[in-house]
């Protein structure tokens, strides 16, 4: 885990609404018009459920019933539980954007868990090819289904699933990002295909790709690679590495290696070296934790051994090295970060989220995945009577860091400036890829809800009894283990987290007054809320007016109003428009180009022109900066010379970055569209300074020298008056 990074990201955005339980214990809002396949859910549990849609698809992905109620099956109890999974998604895949089983491979199936369900996890397929996130999860008690939870894709009937650049070509391509980010001798996995759409990860519209999914690994690194099987960009790029009982400790001894010298195996005796002997101690602290309390052994549940290495330095310039980390398969510890409790069990509880629910280490997703680690290890920290744990520092993350400190504070995340509900200013919404997406910020929100579900308080218009730590624990483990999945975000967790507390009612004392406590902590935080909400589509015209085109072309028909310097970047596409079939696409390019798509007549404006434009983008960005935009720009001679547009726009999607200096773009210090849209939006432009004039507009998208995104897609390009 880059544990310490304090780096601000893109976020995710999610819209929602929910039937009721008789018993309340869902959010509910105004009852959703049924449709025929949620209806045939309902008519089965013989009474209302709960479930939700997904905002980019509008397909279920969430459905639980009362615990009475569950939703039969015709298979024979003793069929096996992938059979009777199977047939679930037989007579209700529909509602989840699910034709048939034959989408489906089974990923998993557990047995009969302490409260006698069974969990089948299915990932879905085109045309044997894997979804990227794209995963569902069937609990069943006996013939019965109690609840499903799901990330699918729908509409794949027409996605061609042959790649047009080979295996070897996106190798190439991985290489040169990689080598942009300085990082080399990468071992790289076997590239596969995959069915790759950034809204899943995302919960918003995007388009469709076919990709090649790579692994790039070294000691330090794990970067998921996601390239367009089709046109070569660079989908998505982030590392999969979190910074973090057959226990051994390996002494690096100031080196980047991590084959050194074993220093301590299960049983042995103290070496004298606090790093390694708090490294041995506080690992086997929180074995016994899962393995007591959750019944699980070790972090893959299998008893795998547990490995550590201390006094590790990546370089002499990173020398003493100030983090931890797992790496996939180990935990490692700069100088004194093995000496902190909490953080040795938060390293560990990334490998038992790896081996559980798999979430991925970016956005939403990727700040559950810290909120885990925080979770688990503050949990373990207050349970194992050692390190500091007076009522001052008890909710704080690596107080016990020698020279650093604590790092976050899970009651009161503002004051490492972190989020403690979703709509709160310290909320990271940054359109750019810093910190993975928000992932050490952002889990302020969910460390938040754990501390008020287990010491209780008033929040945000609730007050919540606390329900203690074991309860909560247990409550957070399940949703862990058996109901988040590789893409999950903060609704799945408001969701997954009512089902378990529900699944866990007479167990270890939790009751359904507890479960409604729990709904009031992640209800305080507004975890059920849209996250970070791009700006709304601006209406057209004030109230009481109307718009009267003084020019629209929606794409649909020939495109003749429009032409380009470049037909090898700009043209005409199906399948990703907002509106109709058809937009204007710019492929973005993995070396210095400067081009554009222009209007080829100009348009007389009179006194209160505007101009409005449907457009999505995802540019290149990372941390350090971002490499490729695209700005708006206008002429009023014809198209001699050219003014930017970013002064005209009042509405909706405007500027966002400046693109970074120094790496060949062209446009490189101009403000412009950058890093990722996160799906269609609208921009709205006041054209009041120009009346009187003849003004035609271009799109110019620039790229610098090395790697690529995606582009630009626009779509319904009107000019207008309001009468």
């Amino acid at each position: 885990m880059k544990t310490f990074s304090r780096k601000s990201c893109p976020v995710l955005i999610s819209a929602i609404s929910f039937f009721a339980f008789s018993s309340g214990l869902f959010a509910a809002s105004a009852p959703l018009p049924l449709n025929p396949t949620v209806s045939a859910l309902r008519d089965a549990a013989g009474g209302d459920i709960g479930y939700s849609l997904a905002e980019h698809t509008g397909q279920v992905n969430y459905v639980a019933t009362a615990k009475s109620r569950p939703i039969p099956l015709l298979s024979r109890p003793d069929a096996s539980a992938e059979t009777r999974a199977l047939e679930f998604v037989a007579s209700y895949g529909k509602a989840f954007g699910i034709g048939a089983p034959k989408q489906l491979k089974t990923v998993k199936v557990g047995g009969k868990d302490e409260v006698g369900m069974e969990h089948v996890r299915l990932q879905q397929l085109h045309k044997g090819i894997p979804v990227t996130g794209g995963e569902m999860t069937v609990h069943l008690r006996g013939n019965s289904v109690v609840s499903v939870l799901a990330k699918t894709l729908p509409g794949l009937d027409a996605l061609d699933v042959t790649p047009k650049i080979t295996s070897a070509d996106a190798e190439d391509i991985v290489r040169e990002l990689l080598k942009k980010r300085g990082i080399g001798n990468a071992i790289l996995s076997t590239p596969k295909l995959e069915v790759f759409n950034k809204g899943l990860l995302q919960g918003n519209k995007q388009a469709t790709h076919l990709a090649w999914f790579i692994e790039a690994k070294r000691l330090g690194v794990r970067e998921y690679i996601w390239v367009d099987a089709e046109n070569s960009a660079v989908l998505l790029a982030f590392s999969q590495l979190p910074d973090a009982r057959s226990r051994k400790i390996y002494d690096a001894n100031s080196s980047d290696s991590l084959s050194g010298a074993l220093v301590q195996s299960e049983g042995q005796t103290p070496t004298g070296d606090p790093d390694a002997d708090a490294a041995y101690l506080f690992s086997g602290h929180t074995y016994d934790y899962f393995k007591n309390k959750h019944g699980r052994d070790s972090f893959d549940g299998f008893g795998a051994p547990i490995i550590s290495t201390v006094h590790y330095c990546p370089s002499l310039a990173e020398c003493p090295y100030g983090n931890a980390f797992w790496d996939g398969t180990q935990m490692v510890y700069g100088d004194g970060f093995s000496a902190a409790d909490d953080v040795d069990a938060h390293e560990l509880t990334h490998a038992v989220t790896e081996n559980s629910a798999g979430l991925y280490y970016y956005s939403q997703s990727g700040a559950l995945n810290e909120s885990f680690s925080d979770i688990f290890g503050e949990t373990v920290d207050q349970g194992n009577k050692a390190g500091t744990d007076t009522a001052a520092v008890r909710w704080l993350i690596g107080e016990d860091v020698p020279g650093l400190g604590a790092i976050r504070n899970m009651k009161t995340p503002a004051a490492f400036s972190d989020p403690a509900k979703v709509k709160d200013s310290n909320f990271k919404c940054d359109i750019g890829d810093g910190d993975q997406g928000g992932v050490h910020s952002n889990s302020g929100v969910p460390n938040h809800a754990y501390q008020l579900m287990v010491d209780g308080g008033s929040y945000n218009g609730q007050t919540i009894t606390g329900i203690g730590l074991t309860k909560a624990g247990k409550i957070q483990y399940r949703a862990l283990t058996q109901y988040l999945t590789s893409g999950s975000n903060f609704l799945d967790d408001f969701n997954a987290l009512q089902s378990a507390c529900t699944d866990l009612i007479g167990t270890v004392g939790i009751t359904a007054a507890n479960c409604t406590q729990v709904k009031k902590a992640v209800t305080a935080v507004q975890m059920d809320s849209p996250i970070c909400a791009k700006p709304a589509a601006p209406a057209l015209c004030p109230s009481g007016t109307s718009a009267s085109s003084l020019f629209f072309d929606g794409l649909e028909a020939s495109g003749s109003n429009f032409a380009t310097n470049d037909f090898t970047i700009w043209g005409i596409v199906q399948g990703f428009a907002k509106t109709g079939s058809l937009s204007i696409f710019g492929k973005s390019q993995d070396n210095s180009s400067d081009s554009y798509y222009k209007m080829t007549k100009s348009v007389a404006l009179p006194t209160g022109a505007r101009m409005q434009f449907d457009h999505a983008f995802e540019f290149e960005s990372d941390s350090a900066g971002r490499y490729d935009g695209g700005v708006v720009e206008y002429s009023t001679n014809n198209g001699i010379t050219w003014a930017d547009a970013g002064k005209l726009m009042a509405a909706g999607y405007q500027y966002n970055g400046a693109i970074i200096s120094g790496t060949g773009n062209p446009l490189a210090g101009r403000s412009a569209f950058t890093a990722d849209s996160f799906g269609y939006g609208a921009t709205q432009m006041n054209l009041g300074v120009l009346a009187g004039k003849n003004v035609r507009f271009r799109f110019r998208m620039a790229s610098d020298d090395l790697g690529a995104s995606l582009g630009w897609f626009i779509d319904n390009i009107r000019i207008y008056q309001c009468k």
